[in-house]
């Protein structure tokens, strides 16, 4: 019997899950063993034996069902597709560039931008000029600087605004995409 949910509520449920699996380890945990001259206090209800089996089944279950969700969680990830500026992907390769290249390119970006920063103060200090890739030098001793910074800078904006898009994109997506299960 085949069931379907939102993906938003297939992540929220495996929260929960998480949750009560912590419960559970901790009461199966709490009757591992005991005085033997204690009573066993599961006694009434089959003892803390079947308590632990029933428990650890349980778990099993709950973990399985984790397994479960997350596999359809990915192939819904993996078939449902998302245009943002252009460019088209499936939400699993959104997840990566939000997660892996996103970093990446910022890391990178910020960088260029901080050295353009650090040789401007170079420049001013040794009072000559800074010099981008279209323009001629004036004075011997200016520094080149071999990209355009206009251009980074709106690069980075555009970057920026990608990132916010899409944690937008895929909140709508996992509160309006279907999983099977």
């Amino acid at each position: 019997m085949s069931e379907q949910i939102l993906i938003a509520d297939a992540l929220a449920e495996i929260t929960t899950i998480g949750k009560r699996l912590e419960k559970k380890q901790q009461s199966i945990v709490a009757y591992v063993a005991r005085d033997e001259r204690i009573r066993d206090p599961l006694e009434k209800t089959g003892g803390s034996t079947q308590f632990i089996a029933s428990e650890r089944q349980s778990h099993a279950d709950l973990t399985n069902r984790i397994i479960a969700l997350r596999r359809a969680v990915a192939a819904a990830n993996t078939a449902t597709l998302l245009n943002l500026n252009g460019v088209e992907m499936s939400l699993a390769d959104w997840l990566v560039w939000k997660r892996e290249v996103y970093p990446l390119r910022k890391t990178l970006l910020d960088g260029l931008l901080r050295q353009v920063n650090v040789t401007r103060g170079e420049a001013k200090k040794r009072n000559v000029q800074l010099v981008g890739p279209n323009q001629q030098v004036q004075n011997e001793g200016d520094i080149m600087v071999h990209l355009d910074e206009q251009a980074l800078n709106q690069e980075i904006e555009a970057l920026e605004e990608l990132f916010g898009k899409l944690d937008g994109a895929l909140s709508v997506k996992n509160a309006t995409t279907s999983v099977l299960l």
